[in-house]
């Protein structure tokens, strides 16, 4: 049997991730790209690499059990491809389990034998996998899911039941594309009509958000400006909670690449005209890449700089700004649908790790906004302990006297209601179809 062209696309970018340790998504654009594969073998192919690296853990405890000693890790790629196909999209046995040889005497001739025996084993059982009821059993639950126990655990904790169980249904499915428009780059007509072949529709959280019914017609072509840029949907919602208004002073404080920043400066000019916006991130190469992108897109009143920002008030000094924005580093826990890799790498104590530096940012901003101004904070995670375990501790400590949590009130979109949390901020968790999780709140200081 002719090894399918999917299946052998797929394996070769299995192991450039295992090698390289880099990120699916990065991969999987380049090899695409090279491979000349039919539409329907493009999306078989990203749909194998983001599932088998999305359940690798998984994939791994089901295999082990019928391997009596290490196989090489060239080897272990097709025995997880293959098991991926078995337990998640039932694929037929037959043909699962002759690619699977075709693959390894491809790569390993000797081990042929060694796959064909495992996959008939793994291919046997497949039937009762979970092996155990998600309804009752955490451990079934985490294999139906595909994720590690302890984030199985931390969503339920953090989440709540049934909010977990829709973050951890939607772990296997790719992630919804969601676009912003840039109106500094392209005015709304000529943005839509770039974007009219991978059917927008109108997303939440306001007017410049779409979602993508067919996001390979566009990011197919070759890149180059066309008055839109991809964001999550849920990741908007940061800078809106900034209500920013022509000159406004704003701090833009983790800005990465910019995503934020033109929104910021997006909004403020629907009301009249741009903010004052100083973009900071720590990291140089990302600051370089901003500049870049906001002189070639002629975003105006941004100034970007390189800046640890753990001590912020030594750098502008106390009461600088009207608002600031701490779009904190996370363990990124609501996006592990874009990077299916990351549950696996991840251990247990980093939500716990990030905390620490999360509420260290906090602190640093609570010090360089004016009486009467907000600080926004912002994470894409789920975990509990770094979204209102940051935001509580803040509040009940030193720096947190004369701050007070503010609802984000009518920002919220009345179709993402359920993603209102008890004090009124905004806390999204990904559901199938929907956007990615992320937590907002909004700090405001007393003006006194």
């Amino acid at each position: 049997m002719t090894v399918a062209p999917a299946r052998r696309v797929a394996l070769g970018m299995l192991a450039r991730v295992r090698k390289q340790s880099a990120f699916s998504g990065a991969v999987v654009s380049v090899a695409l790209g090279k491979a000349s594969l039919s539409p329907a073998d493009a999306a078989l192919a990203t749909r194998l690499v983001y599932g088998t690296l999305s359940a690798e853990g998984v994939l791994d405890e089901a295999l082990d059990r019928h391997l009596s000693r290490g196989v090489e890790p060239r080897v272990r790629d097709v025995l997880r491809l293959a098991a991926f196909e078995l337990l998640f999209s039932r694929a037929p046995a037959y043909a699962v389990v002759d690619q699977a040889v075709d693959l390894a005497r491809g790569v390993r001739p000797q081990a042929s034998g060694l796959v064909n025996a495992v996959v008939r084993k793994i291919a046997a059982e497949a039937s009762t996998f979970p092996w155990g009821d998600p309804s009752t059993d955490r451990d079934a639950l985490a294999r139906a899911s595909g994720h590690p126990r302890w984030i199985v655990d931390l969503a339920i904790t953090s989440l709540g039941e049934t909010a977990a169980r829709e973050m951890l249904g939607s772990g296997l499915e790719p992630a919804p594309t969601y676009v912003r428009l840039d109106p500094f780059e392209a005015d709304r007509a000529t943005a839509a009509d770039a974007l009219s072949a991978a059917e927008p529709e109108p997303s939440p959280p306001d007017p410049d958000c779409y979602r993508l019914g067919h996001a390979s017609a566009v990011f197919a072509r070759p890149a180059e400006p066309h008055g839109w840029f991809p964001m999550d949907a849920a990741a908007q919602m940061a800078p809106a909670a900034l209500r920013p208004t022509p000159g406004m002073a704003v701090l833009d404080v983790g800005s990465g690449r910019g995503n934020k920043t033109v929104c910021i400066q997006a909004i403020a000019s629907r009301h009249g005209g741009p903010a004052e916006v100083t973009a900071v991130d720590v990291h140089e190469g990302k600051v370089r890449t901003m500049r870049e992108r906001l002189d070639r897109s002629g975003v105006p009143g941004v100034n970007a700089l390189v800046c640890d920002a753990t001590d912020l008030a030594a750098v502008f000094g106390p009461d600088a700004f009207d608002a600031v924005l701490v779009d904190a580093p996370c363990s990124g826990l609501g996006t592990l649908r874009r990077y299916p890799e990351k549950r696996w790498r991840l251990d247990p104590g980093a939500p716990a790790r990030m905390a620490v530096l999360q509420s260290q940012l906090l602190e640093a901003a609570s010090r360089v906004v004016r009486p009467g101004g907000v600080v926004v904070y912002s994470t894409c995670s789920v975990a509990a302990e770094e979204n209102d375990g940051v935001v509580s501790g803040f509040l009940a400590g030193e720096s947190g006297r004369g701050f007070r949590a503010e609802p984000l009130g009518d920002l919220i979109p009345l179709e993402w209601g359920t993603f209102r949390d008890g004090a009124g901020s905004f806390r999204s968790w990904p559901t199938s179809g929907g956007p990615d999780g992320h937590f907002v709140a909004v700090l405001r200081r007393s003006s006194e």
